[in-house]
């Protein structure tokens, strides 16, 4: 449970990710009235984990208050195109299951995308979406989501939709 705790983490970090110039991106017109379309790129990319950690700050085991940090390295087609990093703090413990609050933060070539959102990590594969909440340089305003989903114990697949 711990380890899927870990990725959870990691996989909010990708987020930021989502307009690299390495990764593929297509994007679309959404909205009501010509005066209100907006700008959406999708983009996909494989979130490999270089170091975590998981901080026991309550009673010894799992519980409320706990949690880890991560930092990962971003990969399109086997080259690197940026790096991310966060904390995950378990918020609910429940029998089979944690419920997580994610803060994130990748960087990328040309700024930042900032991540969060509560998710809730089983014994089963990962499948998280969480909010962009902003970010910097091309990034600045940037929202959306990103959908994370585990691919292996280290990998995960990050996928971005970014309205601008």
């Amino acid at each position: 449970m711990r380890r899927k705790l870990l990725l959870g983490v990691l996989v909010i970090l990708v987020l930021a990710v989502v307009s690299l110039p390495a990764a593929s991106a297509s994007s679309s017109q959404a909205g009501s009235s010509a005066g209100d379309k907006k700008k959406v790129e999708v983009i996909r990319v494989i979130e490999v984990t270089v170091q975590e950690a998981f901080i026991d700050v309550g009673e010894e085991g799992d519980s409320v208050g706990d949690y880890f940090t991560f930092a990962s390295d971003l990969v399109r087609h086997g080259k690197k195109v940026g790096t991310d990093g966060g904390v995950g703090t378990i918020v609910r413990l429940e029998p089979d299951a944690f419920t997580v609050h994610f803060a994130a933060t990748a960087a990328l070539p040309k700024g930042q995308i900032t991540t969060q959102g509560l998710g809730t990590i089983t014994d089963g594969p990962l499948n998280l979406e969480l909010a962009i909440t902003g970010g910097t340089g091309k990034y600045r305003t940037a929202h959306g989501t990103l959908s994370v989903e585990d691919i292996g114990e280290s990998e995960t697949v990050l996928t971005f939709r970014i309205i601008r």
